[in-house]
């Protein structure tokens, strides 16, 4: 029925310990799962990905996109993890998980990630610019851009204009 056996009794009275899971299962497991979110991130970043395209080009047939170009991704991506997991290759991930649990937080990642989300809010406001067929507000986008400039300016370089 499950994974693990009843405890049995000895003739002594005795009750035998009861069947665990080896880790080296549980850590195929894990890994399996890891697997299927990175398969799961893939599907995601492909909907977005066809999503802007079909957005931003408007002659393009998302059935096209659809039925050729994300199978053949997904179809790659299944094979590539296959061929790494009989290969069992592991290391560099377990690299990247080491470094990334005894790392703290930069002020230079939270920089980045607020350059993504300002490239983001920009290429959306341009796609939507474009959608309503109205000029894109090129002050407006380079206020933006020109705010995040002076936030994260270095103390040096402020104080000498």
């Amino acid at each position: 029925m499950g994974l693990r056996k009843k405890n049995k009794s000895t003739p002594s009275g005795e009750k035998t310990p009861r069947k665990t899971l080896p880790s080296t299962f549980i850590g195929r497991q894990l890994s399996r799962f890891k697997l299927g979110m990175s398969y799961l991130t893939l599907a995601m970043s492909s909907i977005t990905a066809v999503m802007t395209t079909k957005e931003a080009y408007g002659s393009i047939q998302i059935e096209t996109i659809l039925l050729i170009l994300v199978p053949i991704a997904l179809i790659g991506t299944i094979a590539l993890g296959y061929a790494l997991d009989r290969l069992d290759i592991s290391t560099q991930d377990q690299r990247k998980s080491n470094e990334m649990t005894h790392r703290f937080l930069l002020t230079s990642d939270v920089k980045n990630q607020e350059f993504q989300l300002l490239q983001t809010n920009i290429l959306l406001q341009a796609l939507q610019a474009m959608k309503d067929k109205q000029d894109i507000d090129i002050e407006g986008l380079m206020g933006s851009y020109q705010k995040y400039l002076a936030k994260w300016q270095s103390p040096g370089l402020a104080s000498s204009k």
